[in-house]
């Protein structure tokens, strides 16, 4: 797939097409007889057969998974025969599971609120909520080169203060609670785990699951310009990234796979910034999640503005978990 940018070409491979529409998130499900979710390897279905939905056979219902739970997946329709009306056949999760968090299942975002103080404590040190007072808005003195390849996300969190966060089942309850996370990278850090949790992010009356709190920027246009926006948090494969000037603290032009209905997706931040975050021209194919507004850069829109603590690279090993394709 050839993306256009700007100032060049690029060519990605293996990744879902930025020209196409988004609605089927799954692009392709592991085949493998006998696999169970609960006790097979994962690594051994990640090495896998991988199937798109118009390669399945109808001998394959029952050995299908997501590639971004793990979870069983059917296809829709589910014999191999195309739907009536020509409709393109899709991969979908099963209602059992709904329970795992999945960056690809189609979005309903429910609000969890708790009954009591004690037991928002307990779902905190059980880590199954984690809560974000706000966002480290200053790098930390902390030493944060950790050799030649950027991937694992520096450890900078440090525990806040307690956050009076407002998640009581009852109207204008609040419980005062630790906030422990303070970075996406904190989010990016030990993700696969971090998905099926909840969060509280700031400002939020909500504690949703992390998997549910993501978009994916090629699912944005330029229609989000026109409606008031809160900060939300997004990720996005890089495709390319410079710097506009030739010093650290000019701007660094760091494009995002994006829709044709977008025109392009920058993160726009200073280029020292950036390569304390390992945000560079190496980072090409690397996927970036960030806390923040969307707004207009020429014919299409970016993000810009942000803190320390509102974007991190996303390890590697989690790549499958966000983007399937």
């Amino acid at each position: 797939m050839i993306y256009g940018e700007g100032y060049g070409y690029l060519a990605l491979v293996h990744l879902r097409g930025s020209l196409m529409p988004t609605k089927r998130k799954i692009a392709y499900a592991h085949h493998l007889p006998g696999w169970k979710f609960e006790t097979g390897s994962r690594e051994t279905l990640k090495a896998s057969r991988r199937v798109a939905p118009d390669e399945y056979e109808d001998e394959m219902m029952g050995s299908l998974f997501c590639p971004g739970c793990y979870t069983n997946v059917e296809r829709t329709p589910r014999k191999k025969d195309v739907f009536t009306n020509h409709r393109d056949p899709f991969y979908r999760h099963l209602k059992r599971w709904q329970h795992v968090g999945c960056v690809l299942r189609a979005k309903k975002p429910v609000g969890k609120r708790y009954e009591t103080w004690e037991e928002a404590r307990q779902a905190v040190e059980h880590e199954h909520l984690a809560v974000v007072n706000e966002f480290l808005q200053d790098k930390p003195e902390v030493d944060l080169s950790s050799g030649t390849e950027y991937d694992e996300t520096p450890v900078e969190d440090l525990a806040g203060p307690l956050s009076d966060t407002p998640i009581g089942r009852h109207h204008g309850d609040s419980f005062e609670l630790p906030s422990i996370i303070s970075t996406v990278a904190g989010i990016c850090r030990n993700f696969e785990k971090n998905k099926d949790k909840y969060f509280v992010l700031p400002g939020s009356i909500h504690a949703v699951k992390l998997a549910e709190l993501l978009t994916d920027v090629i699912d944005l246009d330029k229609s989000i310009l026109g409606r008031v926006q809160a900060k939300k948090l997004y990720f996005g494969i890089i495709i390319s990234s410079r710097n506009a000037g030739s010093q650290r603290y000019n701007i660094r032009m760091t494009r995002l796979r994006c829709a044709s209905a977008a025109g392009d997706f920058t993160v726009k931040m200073p280029d020292g910034f950036c390569r304390d975050k390992g945000i560079t021209e190496d980072a090409v194919g690397r996927i970036v999640m960030f806390y923040g507004v969307i707004s207009k850069n020429g014919s299409g829109i970016a993000v810009e503005d942000m803190a320390w603590g509102e974007i991190a690279l996303v390890p590697k090993k989690y790549n499958e978990l966000l983007i399937a394709g």
